[in-house]
């Protein structure tokens, strides 16, 4: 069967760097932590001292409801939940509809995909006296932090009048200061200020460059032959040999997640060759016992013309995850 291994002391490493911008790390943990799995991937983190994670929805914060002091849930219900999950708001829409408590209010500064727009802000935090809820944090995200562009230093002005503004409000009405937050993977090294924390998603799997890969996955050998010239192999002979060669079908597909593929593709250790079937896939060569698929998505990425998340999330929550 196929295994993910997650190796530790890479995303240790990456914490590490990342603190070093600001010790204060909201670790983004959603769609199932990136694929590496959220249960494990968790407990790694509160090995190394993560207290505030940021989750997809509030199934995932039950899953990871013990481990953390703050889960934030970036699209949750509106009914009330646990005292230690964090609603985000990203309209007034949601804010007149929420019962939860404890929110933290995202902010429109320019990706235009969702949050609180600027010049609704005085409606909201009106609304959240009125409530009486507590405004845990305040945050944006970035559109164009990955790209070198004026728009994360125009949001990055946008998002300090906000907060200029919202502390005003909060200092005038006695209410509890939040804390604020804005920095992406992408921007932990590129903007002037990171505010009161940071919130890395990518970066914490070594997704982007400058950071180790966490994730290795590797596959077990199923059957080995002789592909012998002018045969082919797989579904529709798509690879056919001009030589005799070694052959191995290892017991990961599509099936598991990996992009489909029809003209091969090169893996750490060999090279895929023809079209991928749903459990598994046949390489070039002589393996024993396993084939290493990847140990660096950066690289895997390539053969695809995608991103690195792109790859993680989808591999399947069926595979094994091991701690390494």
């Amino acid at each position: 069967m196929a295994t993910v291994y997650l190796h530790k002391q890479n995303l240790f490493d990456n914490l590490d760097k990342i603190s070093k911008t600001n010790p204060n790390i909201l670790a983004v943990i959603k769609d199932n932590a990136y694929g590496h799995g959220i249960i494990s991937f968790s407990k790694m983190l509160k090995e190394w001292g993560i207290k505030k994670v940021c989750v997809k929805n509030n199934d995932e914060a039950e899953i990871v409801k013990s481990f953390f002091e703050e889960i934030i849930i970036f699209f949750p219900h509106t009914g009330r939940s646990a005292k230690n999950f964090s609603y985000c708001i990203n309209s007034v829409k949601q804010l007149k509809k929420n019962r939860h408590p404890y929110i933290h209010l995202k902010i429109d500064t320019g990706m235009h995909r969702n949050g609180i727009l600027i010049d609704e802000i005085g409606e909201a935090l009106e609304i959240i006296k009125n409530k009486e809820f507590e405004l845990r944090g305040v945050f944006t995200h970035f559109c164009c932090a990955d790209e070198i562009s004026n728009d994360t230093f125009i949001q990055y002005e946008k998002f300090k009048k906000v907060k200029k503004q919202i502390e005003k409000y909060c200092n005038e009405n006695n209410i509890k200061l939040p804390y604020f937050h804005i920095a992406n993977s992408y921007a932990l090294e590129k903007i002037p200020d990171t505010f009161d924390y940071v919130r890395p998603g990518i970066a914490l799997y070594g997704g982007i460059e400058g950071y180790k890969p966490v994730m290795e996955l590797r596959a077990d050998v199923l059957s080995k032959r002789i592909l012998k010239k002018g045969e082919g192999c797989g579904y529709n002979k798509m690879h056919m040999s001009d030589k005799d060669i070694e052959i191995t079908t290892i017991d990961t597909g599509y099936g598991d997640g990996l992009p489909y593929f029809k003209n091969g593709c090169q893996l750490k250790e060999a090279r895929a060759l023809g079209k991928i079937s749903m459990d598994s896939m046949i390489v070039e060569g002589h393996f024993k016992k396993e084939v290493v698929v990847f140990d660096d998505v950066k690289e895997f990425a390539k053969n695809f013309d995608t991103i690195t998340y792109d790859i993680l999330v989808k591999i399947s929550p069926r595979i094994k995850r091991k701690t390494v």
